[in-house]
């Protein structure tokens, strides 16, 4: 019983940071499920799949609200994501539980640092703009001018990129999220908070095919403890959705960056205990 109620409540709380960051929780709940709620590091990757799709969808709503979601990128970049996740989901099953959580520590310290990078850029251009008299409610409308159109004509770098995404949500059984964000800031030059709330579509669309791919495979998953997590993280994240208007761009980045490291650092520190 009490596992349960843990399950509810710290999905609550990565509910709240996913909503607010604009990744569907993957990078939060893998390590919350091994390490705290004592969850097969494979049957884990499964059971996060269940919760992304809960916290994004939870977290659509009020994106759409504030106008930061580009639907058609994100079913594109989802569907072209859908294609790693077969290849991912196949090398998960090959994969020893603690190699896949190194390898997810390594990950996530590579994305924090090319997020770090763009962020420091980001909170420079802020500073300049806010010295030359913009207010802060300006800011965001500065970055969407810079924004690329949809064309046929990156299909192949959403090819490339969405089929990479794909095989680590299926691999480490996370949304992706935390890969989606800067490649939509830095390709398609969407603010932090256009590429946070596109980034819940093509998390949707990707954890659903990598669920259905685990169906009949060996893995278990303890669907209560999956259910009650996600019912808990769907909550956490319709209210942190719209926190993320209240904070300047950089900021959520800066943010996003510290979560991936310190996860980062418990998962690896952890797994050699």
């Amino acid at each position: 019983m009490a596992l349960l109620v843990e399950s509810i409540f710290i999905g609550i709380a990565v509910g709240l940071l996913a909503g607010a960051l604009g990744i569907g929780g993957g990078i939060l709940a893998i390590p919350v499920l091994v390490y705290l709620l004592g969850q097969d590091p494979h049957a884990a990757t499964a059971e996060s799949l269940v919760i992304v799709i809960v916290t994004a969808i939870a977290a659509l709503p009020s994106r759409f609200k504030h106008q930061q979601v580009r639907l058609g990128t994100g079913i594109v970049f989802g569907l072209c994501s859908s294609i790693g996740a077969f290849a991912g989901t196949a090398l998960n099953a090959l994969v020893d539980g603690d190699v896949m959580m190194y390898c997810f520590a390594a990950l996530l310290v590579a994305v924090a640092a090319m997020m770090l990078r763009n962020g420091l850029k980001q909170r420079a251009e802020e500073n300049t703009a806010l010295a030359a008299g913009a207010t802060e409610a300006m800011l965001d409308e500065q970055t969407d001018h810079s924004e690329q159109e949809l064309s046929w004509k990156k299909l192949p770098l959403f090819l490339l990129v969405g089929t990479f995404t794909g095989i680590m949500v299926g691999f480490f059984g996370i949304g992706g999220g935390f890969a989606m964000i800067p490649v939509l800031v830095l390709i398609m030059g969407y603010s932090i908070r256009v590429a946070a709330g596109t980034s819940f579509i093509v998390i949707s669309v990707v954890s659903i095919v990598s669920l259905l791919m685990r169906i009949g495979t060996p893995v278990h998953i303890d669907w209560l403890v999956a259910l009650l997590f996600a019912i808990g993280s769907g909550l956490g994240s319709a209210v942190g959705s719209p926190l993320s208007n209240r904070a300047r761009a950089s900021t959520l980045t800066f943010i996003f960056v510290g979560l991936l490291i310190a996860v980062a650092i418990y998962t690896a520190v952890v797994t050699a205990l």
